[in-house]
C-alpha cells in the first residue's frame, strides 16, 4: 500500500494548508491583472495569481528556492530519512528554469535534503502532477523505494505568459471554469510537496501524519490515505488541442474506475482549465464514465493555472477538504455552459465519502488521472498491482530490465548527430507534411520511432502501447529559438507554433498523432540515460501492456543530437 506521510503547500493566497483552505472556503482569490511578470514586461496586460515575491536562497534559483521551501515542512512532519538510498525525489515541472535543464534542479534540491538517489523530473505538460503520482506509486510498489518525496512548482515568467496570449487562451477576466461565459485561463504559480511511503499494514491502523491541521478536524480513527493508482492515455488527436471526443481522459477515468466504485467517490478534482474546448471535453468524459451526476471540483478560479504544480496542490486540497467532509467549492461558475451538464457549484458542499478522483490533461494530447481512499485499504485492484510488483534491484540497463519482466528487446535503434534527419525520414516515412512543422527534437523521435518500427509495426498494439521517453535538456533548442520571437520589443510576435514545442513531451504527442497510440506517453527530464531503466520497469509490471516503445532522445543543438529506442514486447 502507497500512503501519504505529509505535505505542504505555498500559493500566493497562504503559506499552509490551514490558510489555503480558509481562503478558498471564503471565496477569495489573488488573482488580479498583470502588466508585467515580477519585473519582465509582456505585451499586453494578463490575469493571473502570483506571488508578491519569490524566495531567494543563496547558490539557489527562485525555482529550486521554492521547491525547497515547501517541502521542509513536509519533510519535518514526515519524519523519515529523506536521506537514505531508498528515498527518491520526484519533481513535477513544466517548465522548470527554462535556461537550465530541470534534472540539474531536481539534483541540487535533493543534494539540499542530503538525498543522493538519482532524482527524476516528470515533464508531462499540464498533466505532471498527476503523472508524478503515479510514477511514485510504480516505483514504491516496486519495491526499489520504501520513500517518495513529490514536488510540483511551477513560477510564471515572460516567456510563458507570452505563448499563452500566442494562443490566445488567456482570459482578460478571471476564469469561469465550466461556465457558459467562460472564455480562457489565468496564469498562476504555487509549489507543493507530498510524502508517500510504501507499507504493508492496513490504512486503517496507521495514525494520519502530524499537520497543520487543528487536532479536532480528523478523527484518530479515520487512517491514513491511499493513493491507489491510476492511469495515463494519449488522445491521439492534437499536439494542442483535446479530444472532441475525450478519448484519453475517459480511459484516464476508466482506470481509475477499477480501483474504486463510482458510489464512494465523494469528487472528481477537475481540470477546469475555463478553455472552451478543454471543459467540453472533461465533461464528455465524466459523462462517458458514468460519472455525470458525482461532484465535481475545480479550482482554477482561485489559482489560476499553476502547470506543474497543479496535480499535486489539487490533490492535496482535496483530501484534505474531504477529511472535513466538504467538497471545495469551484470559484467562478454561475450557469452551465458545457454540452453535457456537470455537478459543479461555487459553494461548498457536504460529502460523507472518503475517496476522490484527481483528472488532468494537458498539450501533447496527454491525460492523467489518480484514485485515493482514506482508510480502506485495498478493496479493489490495488492487491493485484502489488502482488506484480518486482521485489529484486532493477538494473540499471534498460536491455536487462526488460528480461528482468516479461518483456524482450525485439529491435533498437541508434541515431547520433550530425546526421541528414530529413533523409532519413524521406528513406523510412514516405509522406508525412507534418514532420517539417516540427522541431529538432520532434523530428529526431519521429525518425528513430519510424525505424524502429519499420519492419515491426504489426507487432505493437496502437491501444495498449506504452510510449516512455526521456532526455536531459529538456527542449532547450526549441526555447532559444521561441525566445528570438518575443527579446526585442519592436520586433515582438510570440509563435503559437513554436510555443507548443517548448514542451519535451510534445515529442510524445506527435509519435502518438502518427501512430495512433492510446496507451500511456510520459516523458522525464533525467540525469543520464541509465536512470529511466527503473522507471519504465516500473511502468511495465504496473501496466502489464503488450509493447512499449522507450528511449532516450537528447537534442542539444540542432546538428547534436542522439536517440535510442528500443520496442519491448512482451513474451
Amino acid at each position: 500500500m502507497i500512503v501519504r506521510l505529509a505535505d505542504h503547500i505555498i500559493t500566493p493566497l497562504g503559506d499552509g494548508v490551514e490558510s489555503n483552505l480558509a481562503a478558498l472556503r471564503c471565496g477569495e482569490s489573488r488573482l488580479a491583472v498583470h502588466h508585467d511578470v515580477h519585473g519582465e514586461s509582456v505585451a499586453e496586460p494578463f490575469v493571473g495569481s502570483l506571488f508578491d515575491h519569490l524566495p531567494e536562497r543563496h547558490g539557489f534559483t527562485p525555482f529550486e528556492a521554492l521547491c525547497i521551501a515547501v517541502a521542509e515542512p513536509a519533510v519535518r512532519r514526515a519524519r523519515v530519512d529523506v536521506s537514505a538510498d531508498d528515498c527518491v525525489f520526484i519533481i513535477s515541472t513544466t517548465k522548470g528554469n527554462i535556461w537550465s535543464s530541470p534534472a540539474d534542479s531536481a539534483r541540487k534540491v535533493a543534494a539540499f535534503f542530503g538525498n543522493n538517489t538519482p532524482p527524476v523530473v516528470v515533464s508531462n505538460a499540464c498533466t505532471s502532477g498527476v503523472s508524478a503520482q503515479l510514477t511514485a506509486f510504480r516505483l514504491l510498489s516496486s519495491g526499489r523505494y520504501k520513500t517518495a518525496v513529490l514536488i510540483g512548482c511551477d513560477v510564471q515568467n515572460r516567456f510563458i505568459v507570452s505563448g499563452f496570449q500566442a494562443f490566445k487562451a488567456l482570459s482578460a477576466t478571471p476564469c469561469k471554469p465550466f461556465d457558459a461565459a467562460r472564455n480562457g485561463l489565468n496564469a498562476g504559480e504555487a509549489a507543493a510537496a507530498l510524502i508517500l511511503t510504501r507499507t504493508d499494514r492496513p490504512a486503517t491502523s496507521i495514525e494520519p501524519p502530524t499537520s497543520a491541521m487543528s487536532p479536532s478536524s480528523i478523527e484518530p480513527s479515520s487512517g491514513m490515505w491511499t493513493l491507489l493508482g491510476g492511469g495515463i492515455h494519449n488522445d491521439a488527436n492534437h499536439i494542442s488541442g483535446p479530444s472532441r471526443t475525450a478519448e484519453g481522459s475517459w480511459r484516464c477515468l476508466r482506470d481509475t474506475l477499477a480501483l474504486l466504485r463510482p458510489d464512494e467517490v465523494a469528487c472528481v478534482s477537475v481540470h477546469g482549465t475555463a478553455t472552451l474546448y478543454n471543459d467540453e471535453m472533461e465533461a464528455l468524459a465524466l459523462h462517458r464514465a458514468g460519472l455525470g451526476d458525482i461532484p465535481v471540483s475545480g479550482l482554477k478560479g482561485s489559482y489560476g493555472h499553476t502547470m506543474g504544480a497543479a496535480g499535486l496542490l489539487e490533490t492535496i486540497l482535496t483530501l484534505h477538504a474531504l477529511d472535513r467532509g466538504i467538497v471545495l467549492p469551484t470559484r467562478g461558475f454561475t450557469e452551465q455552459g458545457t454540452t453535457n451538464a456537470v455537478n459543479v457549484s461555487p459553494e461548498e458542499r457536504s460529502t460523507d465519502e472518503r475517496a476522490f478522483i484527481k483528472l488532468l490533461s494537458g498539450f501533447g494530447g496527454v491525460n492523467a488521472a489518480v484514485a485515493w481512499r482514506k482508510g480502506k485499504g485495498t478493496e479493489k485492484g490495488t492487491e493485484e498491482c502489488i502482488e506484480k510488483a518486482v521485489d529484486a534491484p532493477i538494473s540499471s540497463d534498460v536491455r536487462h530490465t526488460a528480461e528482468q519482466t516479461d518483456y524482450e528487446v525485439l529491435h533498437e535503434v541508434r541515431i547520433d548527430g550530425p546526421t541528414d534527419l530529413v533523409a532519413r525520414y524521406r528513406i523510412v516515412a514516405g509522406d508525412y507534411p507534418k514532420f517539417f512543422k516540427m522541431d529538432t527534437l520532434c523530428r529526431l523521435g519521429f525518425v528513430a520511432t519510424e525505424e524502429l518500427l519499420h519492419s515491426f509495426a504489426e507487432r505493437i498494439d496502437p491501444e495498449r502501447t506504452v510510449l516512455i521517453l526521456a532526455n536531459h535538456s529538456a527542449s532547450l533548442q526549441n526555447d532559444l529559438d521561441y525566445q528570438t520571437t518575443i527579446a526585442e520589443p519592436a520586433n515582438y510576435y510570440p509563435s503559437p507554433a513554436l510555443f507548443v514545442y517548448t514542451l519535451p513531451n510534445i515529442v510524445t504527442g506527435e509519435l502518438a498523432i502518427r501512430h495512433h497510440l492510446f496507451g500511456e506517453t510520459t516523458f522525464y527530464i533525467l540525469e543520464k540515460e541509465s536512470d529511466l531503466a527503473p522507471l519504465v520497469a516500473a511502468t511495465l509490471t504496473a501496466t502489464s501492456c503488450p509493447s512499449a516503445i522507450v528511449g532516450w532522445v537528447e537534442c542539444s543543438s540542432r546538428t547534436e543530437f542522439s536517440a535510442h529506442l528500443q520496442l519491448l514486447v512482451r513474451r
